[in-house]
């Protein structure tokens, strides 16, 4: 699924650190599973976590194939983004209001980007058709995940997990639920999630200097259709006391 930061491109050269020693039956966390471009990727015992309910919903609906349209007006696009901004189901569900902001915003910037639709150049593209298409791809792959609507803090996590974060990043822009996050919070508790016997990977650009970068690429950047730059991504964990 078409998703800001998404980490679909970089999947098979992080999930190889990441899995590395896996022991069987050892629980895969996501506290910020977004668009599950990495999830559907990794076998066995899986949760999915994230603060935004309607994404929530929208996966657990296409767990159950509950119906939902797949042509996208944009006189429905208007009612389900009214529903959103209210915190209302006046019109729709919170599975279709998911499914509609997800696959029907530019972008894939769920209700913060205007309507999709088709482009305007040459080559005729319909950019909710692709969307659907490539969502729906992943629904076999996510069939085993326990999705669960809760912000990292409070998620759930068994004993001696390995947990992947991909928390909105530092300075750049953010969804509605991420805005204002607090990012001494968050490696606050990524380093008492990691003391607790947990193995826990980053991605992010930037990271405090008790923590390791275990990877790093420059990576095209083009959600932005006016700019387009060429960040580092990078995966980082915490400098425990037993490591060198």
């Amino acid at each position: 699924m078409k998703y800001m930061g998404s980490k679909n491109r970089i999947a098979n050269q992080i999930l190889p650190i990441i899995l590395k020693d896996r022991n069987e039956n050892q629980c895969y966390i996501e506290p910020f599973v977004g668009g599950a471009n990495i999830i559907d990727k990794v076998d066995g015992n899986r949760i999915g976590g994230d603060k935004n309910k309607y994404l929530i919903e929208m996966w657990k609906g296409l767990q159950l194939k509950k119906e939902r349209p797949h042509t996208i007006t944009k006189g429905m696009y208007s009612k389900a983004r009214v529903d959103y901004r209210n915190n209302k189901n006046e019109s729709y569900s919170d599975f279709l209001i998911g499914w509609i902001g997800w696959m029907g915003s530019f972008n894939g910037r769920f209700f913060d980007g205007g309507y999709s639709g088709h482009s305007t150049g040459k080559t005729k593209r319909d950019y909710i058709a692709e969307q659907i298409r490539n969502t729906e791809k992943q629904i076999d792959s996510v069939k085993g995940v326990e999705f669960i609507h809760s912000s990292y803090e409070t998620l759930y996590v068994p004993p001696n997990s390995i947990i992947y974060c991909d928390p909105p990043y530092k300075n750049t822009k953010q969804y509605d639920v991420s805005k204002n996050f607090d990012y001494e919070k968050f490696w606050n508790w990524v380093k008492e999630m990691s003391l607790k016997g947990h193995k826990v990977y980053v991605s992010e650009y930037i990271a405090p200097s008790d923590f390791q970068c275990l990877w790093q690429k420059q990576i095209t950047n083009s959600m932005n259709q006016t700019k387009t730059t060429k960040p580092v991504e990078k995966l980082f964990t915490y400098k425990n006391k037993g490591m060198k």
